[in-house]
């Protein structure tokens, strides 16, 4: 799968720089390798999402942005670890063919899924895929989604630092950057997931999960030099934290649940419709969340460092595995019977909690 091939060469790459970690050097290169060699289309350009064992394609050779997001990064991680120029070269391509058959030239972001050959796939009459009414990631086709979108925001800020020059990409840039900061974050720092082309939110369920990623993704972005000091990103930075502290923390035992509606738990005839699953993910970028917040309003009423305290404790407790490495699936505290779930699978690997103690390991340093 793409995003777990591309992933795993982005986590490699970066982690490979650290003198304790030098032999995973070799394991990017062999990622990289198999991105370029086995994974591109030759044909028509682009990177299948899936391949069966013999490198024959799947999911009717379909393509999609989520993985290709991953991909660019991935590349330009691994060309800042080894200077490969072939590594540039295919980060700039892939780019390229996303910005060719993707990017909505009219309203701005971009579209997820695609032919072979390129063509978005705009209606479930229009996919390859039969009875395809969702795809990989859930998004509807011709719709347009808050993870590929802010995905896309996150890679060409990795694609700029290796291609500082490049005028598209600085326009990207700003672009992504307004596009999941003014269209897909609305007051109080609630993140809709779902979008008609022209960015009009669709009504759905909200994803305490989704907002913290996406308010370290718009961290990231704005510190690129390029766009200067800019205080409303960062006040809407901490309107999504503190939504997710506000309605998706658990103050009895600590961690994030993934979600609910837009104000926490909700109830509908007799139901409660609230997701009280702590999943791994979004303990691990709530832990560079909560942090970053401490170092930049250590005087604030919600204490984030008390916070991060009690995050990195339940995580201690709840999700890694003491006896045998690695982080679990979800909380014992909140799924006892998955404990035994796979570590691994096509969606789980180690990059979110990797990518987030090094960036805590970067705060604590400066």
């Amino acid at each position: 799968m793409l995003e777990f091939q591309t992933r795993m060469l982005r986590l490699l790459s970066r982690v490979a720089g650290h003198p304790r970690f030098g032999h995973c050097r070799e394991f990017a290169t062999h990622a990289f390798h198999y991105l370029r060699d086995v994974m591109w289309d030759r044909e028509y350009g682009g990177w299948f999402r899936m391949l069966d064992r013999t490198g024959t394609p799947l999911e009717a050779a379909t393509k999609h942005a989520h993985g290709a997001s991953y991909g660019i990064a991935g590349c330009a991680a691994y060309y800042e670890l080894t200077g490969d120029p072939d590594a540039r070269k295919l980060a700039c391509q892939a780019f390229e063919w996303v910005e060719k058959f993707g990017h909505d030239r009219e309203h701005g972001g971009y579209f997820a899924l695609y032919q072979r050959d390129g063509t978005p796939i705009m209606s479930p009459e229009q996919c390859p895929i039969p009875n395809l009414t969702r795809d990989c990631i859930g998004t509807p086709p011709g719709y347009k989604d808050a993870n590929t979108n802010g995905d896309m925001l996150e890679t060409v800020v990795d694609l700029y630092h290796i291609a500082p020059q490049d005028m598209l990409l600085q326009e990207r840039l700003l672009e992504m950057l307004h596009v999941v900061r003014d269209r897909m974050i609305v007051a109080p720092g609630a993140v809709h997931m779902y979008f008609q082309p022209n960015w009009t939110p669709v009504p759905d369920f909200a994803r305490y999960s989704y907002g913290i990623n996406t308010s370290n993704i718009l961290a990231k972005a704005a510190r690129c030099a390029c766009l200067g000091a800019d205080t409303k990103t960062n006040d809407v930075i901490k309107s999504v934290v503190d939504t997710a502290l506000q309605y998706g923390w658990d103050s009895a035992r600590g961690g994030f649940f993934y979600g609910g509606s837009t104000f926490g738990r909700t109830y509908v005839e007799d139901i409660t419709v609230f997701v009280d699953t702590k999943f791994w993910w979004p303990q691990a970028e709530g832990m560079r969340a909560l942090l970053r917040a401490a170092l930049l309003y250590p005087d604030d009423e919600r204490n984030y460092l008390q916070r991060f305290n009690q995050l990195w404790s339940y995580i201690q407790g709840n999700i890694i595995d003491s006896k045998r490495g690695g982080w679990a699936w979800v909380g014992k505290d909140s799924r006892p019977r998955r404990g035994r779930s796979p570590k691994g699978n096509p969606w789980k690997e180690p990059s979110h909690e990797v990518h987030s103690l090094l960036e805590c390991i970067r705060l604590l340093g400066e």
